[in-house]
């Protein structure tokens, strides 16, 4: 039951998420009507004006976020807070601090032909946020792949195969139907050959997480049909349904859970793979950010 516990919260993070950048994705949306007639204020028309401050607390915000990384690299952090809240945060300012100054600007951005008025350097320093804002949330996407739980410290193969093995036992439940334990075990079977294949595995990457999304619904289907048809023949009553239907909700459960581990464990180094290019990618993009950002905010004080 632990492995589906944590899958439901797991499952429960994400929902959360997905809800909280919806929310803040309208409200961008829906603040351009509102903010782009600069008939509320303009960016940094004058020093601490409204417009001024907006751009301020975006600065701020992002500045902050770039706490994280020193918070795991260097130890001098080591005892200021738990780093999956730091994570946590890190996350959050990354979405609000782009926001922020978005509304700053008033969606009025240099871009060469289309909108010729403004600033180059803050086209550049809000495009690299912009960037960085956008590789985060697939970073996050990747890091969750190869994390324990949505904070948690970085899995190995290993660790993803005792999960897989836990939920492993789950198969002898089955017993009364050998057609689901057989295709469980050519699933594994042919999930372990794809993990061990060489080059990328993007097609093997693919193939598994496919196969395990169809497997799953056939099994449960499968399963469906042969405890309604055992149900007809021993003539159940309205409350054996009833714990039948609980039952059966269960077997998908763990039906899930177990192809999700297999799978997990196939796909884990190809996931390992795209974090660290998405890594290799997202690091410059973080200091070109911040060198033009700085160079903005000098730019506005200085003329």
């Amino acid at each position: 039951m632990g492995v589906l516990v944590m899958r439901t919260k797991n499952q429960s993070e994400h929902l959360r998420w997905l809800i909280f950048i919806s929310i803040v994705g309208a409200i961008t949306f829906g603040g351009y009507f509102v903010l782009y007639p600069q008939t509320l204020f303009k960016p940094g028309e004058q020093l601490f004006d409204f417009g001024y401050n907006l751009g301020l607390a975006g600065g701020l915000m992002m500045l902050v976020l770039l706490l994280y990384p020193l918070r795991k690299r260097v130890k001098f952090f080591e005892n200021f807070g738990i780093l999956p809240s730091w994570f946590k945060w890190h996350m959050v300012l990354g979405i609000l601090g782009p926001m922020t100054i978005i509304f700053h600007s008033t969606y009025h951005v240099y871009i060469p032909f289309i909108h010729p008025t403004g600033s180059p350097n803050a086209a550049v320093a809000m495009l690299c946020m912009l960037l960085v804002s956008g590789s985060g949330t697939f970073g996050r996407f990747f890091y969750t792949k190869i994390h324990h739980g949505l904070y948690g410290r970085q899995t190995t193969v290993n660790e993803l195969r005792a999960e897989m093995e836990q939920s492993g036992d789950v198969k002898s439940v089955f017993s009364f139907a050998p057609t689901v334990e057989k295709a469980l075990d050519e699933f594994r079977t042919r999930a372990e050959s794809y993990a061990k294949g060489s080059g990328y595995g993007f097609a093997n990457f693919v193939r598994v997480g496919y196969q395990a999304s169809a497997l799953s619904r056939a099994l449960s289907k499968e399963i469906r049909q042969i405890m309604l048809a055992q149900a007809s023949e021993k003539n159940f009553t309205a409350q054996q349904m009833a714990g039948m239907e609980t039952l059966m909700q269960e077997y998908r459960e763990k039906i899930a859970s177990y192809l999700g581990a297999v799978r997990d464990a196939a796909q884990f180094r190809t996931y390992e793979r795209l974090f660290s290019w998405w890594h290799i990618f997202h690091i410059p993009l973080v200091y070109m950010m911040v060198f033009s950002a700085f160079y903005h905010v000098y730019a506005v004080h200085a003329y």
